[in-house]
C-alpha cells in the first residue's frame, strides 16, 4: 500500500484531484468555504508534486519518500 502511495500514478492522481477541487472551489463556492476548499486543494497539489502524502505514516511508510540518488 504504502509503495502505491508514492506511486507515479498516485501522484498524479493527487494533482488532478487538487486542481478540480480548485476549480470547484473558486467556481461554485463562496465566503469561508471557499477558501477551506481552495487549501485543501492546494495541499492536495502541492502533495501530488513534491512526493508528500499524509495517509503513509498511518500504514507504517514515511511522510515523505526522498528521490532515489
Amino acid at each position: 500500500m504504502v509503495d502505491f502511495l508514492f506511486s507515479g500514478t498516485a501522484r498524479i492522481i493527487r494533482a488532478v484531484l487538487g486542481v478540480l477541487l480548485a476549480f470547484w472551489a473558486f467556481h461554485s463556492l463562496h465566503g469561508i468555504g471557499r477558501d477551506i476548499v481552495g487549501i485543501i486543494a492546494l495541499v492536495f497539489i502541492l502533495s501530488g508534486l513534491i512526493n508528500f502524502c499524509g495517509l503513509s505514516p498511518l500504514f507504517g511508510g514515511p511522510f515523505m519518500r526522498r528521490a532515489p540518488k
